[in-house]
């Protein structure tokens, strides 16, 4: 499986884009703004999107690549995701008001987009992949997609803050790659905390809990302040048996 990092910031700024990461050419892996860096040709051959949340910075891409597919498509674009994140989606924000209700366009016959419920902890063959969201705590229902073919496994995440599910599916049934959030520095602590997202401090607490050494890639930290970020959970992390990197736009991963 290769999946290539469209976006990773927690943030805009100047070069930095939204999460959105880009599995085997055909499935996005949430839309934010990360999206526009695909030719037209290539946001053409996406068959679905696996949506974590309905924040806008995680979805923001696709919206406006419906608009940009809506007479170019031959099929619906598949927008999957458990329950609670497709009724958030189509209550506030392709309702019409915020932005079209892309399930009716160009008609309700041949639509440039379909919903695809999935059941949480339950796995779906989907693309050829074997998909299963995880619930994770956030402040609207977030979730992390397990994601394995063949030998091959890997979890993105949503946002989350200090989470227990995950790391119990995770021990159960191991992967080799993670994809995780780490939005605020430690003395943004507080927020970090009303807005249910990861610290230093608290992603270290968590990833304690994971029985096997992985690959952990870190994404979605806030705009100027990285290098901050970096340097504590550098400090952090010293004890624990994964390995580390920082997520880069435009990087591949093989998994």
């Amino acid at each position: 499986m290769k999946v290539r990092n469209l976006g990773c910031s927690g943030g805009l700024a100047e070069g930095l884009f939204t999460t959105s990461f880009l599995l085997d050419e055909r499935t996005l892996l949430d839309g934010g703004t990360g999206v526009g860096l695909l030719s037209l040709a290539q946001m053409n051959q996406i068959e679905t999107v696996l949506l974590t949340h309905a924040h806008m910075d995680h979805i923001a891409g696709v919206a406006m690549m419906l608009a940009s597919l809506s007479e170019h498509r031959h099929k619906p674009i598949i927008l999957a995701a458990p329950k609670e994140v497709l009724e958030a989606v189509k209550a506030h924000i392709l309702n019409w008001v915020i932005w079209p209700d892309f399930s009716k366009i160009p008609n309700e016959q041949t639509p440039v987009l379909e919903y695809l419920e999935l059941e949480p902890l339950q796995r779906l063959e989907l693309n050829g992949y074997q998909v299963m969201p995880i619930p994770l705590s956030h402040t609207v229902p977030s979730f992390a997609y397990r994601i394995s073919k063949g030998e091959g496994a890997f979890c993105f995440f949503g946002d989350t803050g200090p989470t227990e599910l995950v790391w119990q599916t995770l021990n159960q049934q191991p992967v080799s790659d993670i994809f995780i959030e780490l939005s605020y520095r430690n003395d943004s602590a507080e927020l970090a905390g009303i807005s249910k997202h990861y610290t230093s401090v608290t992603l270290a607490e968590d990833l304690a809990k994971l029985d096997e050494p992985s690959k952990v890639h870190i994404m979605h930290l806030k705009p100027g302040v990285e290098d901050q970020i970096i340097a504590e959970f550098s400090d952090q992390s010293k004890s624990l048996p994964h390995s580390f990197d920082l997520c880069q736009e435009i990087e591949t991963f093989n998994i």
